[in-house]
């Protein structure tokens, strides 16, 4: 049975797409070096927000000077409709565009900039609004909804879906299950064959089956048991070490998945 790595999750409901945006909020700030972001509602709200947990000088002064200004921005956006601003100092930039029109998007820059550097950011700004305008108005992600966005929103928008179906997947009760016998059996491998063995025979085992440990099922475990002690044990160890191992081992597999139930 072939199982697909490359799985997404499309996010339908509400908790999943707030998730989206603290999702999307870090991958702006990791992918282009900014130190902070923040997305906000033109009445004061914070949807979601991304900071470091320890501040330099020069960002603890930019976020202060944000919050100073949070009714004046706030006030720029609902009158005027605000779609782009820049605010260059000495050490710092700080940059808001909107998202929609009643929120808006604010990045920090705790070091001095280029303007073709200024450019480029606001570029990665500019999509990641229009990434954060898609979950603020609770829209699922799948190929319809995409569609008519351009190129770079729409591949971060897939990208979003794939981490945020990542991140979902590693808390199931199957994953957890899967990664505790995965690791189970490489233990009773390693007894028998050495450390060195273990991850060869799981790998070439895992290749056999077309999958990956997260996506086993209950079934696809006994086979890859079975795979291990035939194709690799009983060579390596003799028939003896073999019958031994699958007259122990695959009992004690079964058990753990029913405890798992």
């Amino acid at each position: 049975m072939k199982k697909k790595i490359d799985k997404t999750l499309e996010a339908e409901n509400i908790t999943l797409l707030k998730h989206l945006l603290g999702i999307e909020l870090r991958r702006l700030c990791s992918e282009n070096e900014i130190d902070m972001a923040f997305f906000m509602g033109v009445d004061g709200r914070t949807f979601s927000s991304h900071i470091p947990e320890h501040l330099t000088p020069m960002q603890f002064h930019l976020l202060n000077l944000i919050k100073m200004n949070i009714k004046h921005i706030c006030g720029q956006l609902q009158s005027e409709n605000m779609k782009v601003s820049i605010q260059q100092y000495k050490h710092g930039t700080i940059m808001i565009s909107g998202v929609g029109d009643n929120a808006f998007l604010v990045s920090i820059i705790a070091k001095g900039l280029e303007v073709s550097q200024i450019r480029d950011l606001m570029g990665a700004a500019t999509t990641t609004s229009a990434v954060l305008k898609h979950i603020l108005e609770v829209k699922p992600i799948n190929k319809e909804t995409i569609a008519e966005y351009p190129q770079e929103v729409s591949d971060e928008l897939k990208k979003l879906s794939r981490l945020l179906f990542k991140e979902q997947f590693e808390h199931t009760r199957d994953y957890k299950k899967n990664i505790e016998i995965m690791n189970f059996l490489k233990d009773k491998i390693k007894s028998v064959v050495g450390v060195g063995a273990v991850d060869e025979i799981v790998t070439l085992v895992l290749n056999e089956l077309g999958t990956a440990p997260a996506y086993m099922n209950d079934k696809l475990w006994i086979t890859f048991v079975e795979k291990v002690i035939d194709e690799h044990i009983g060579k390596q160890r003799g028939d003896i070490v073999a019958d031994e191992c699958k007259k122990t081992w695959i009992p004690e597999v079964e058990r753990k998945i029913k405890s798992f139930v």
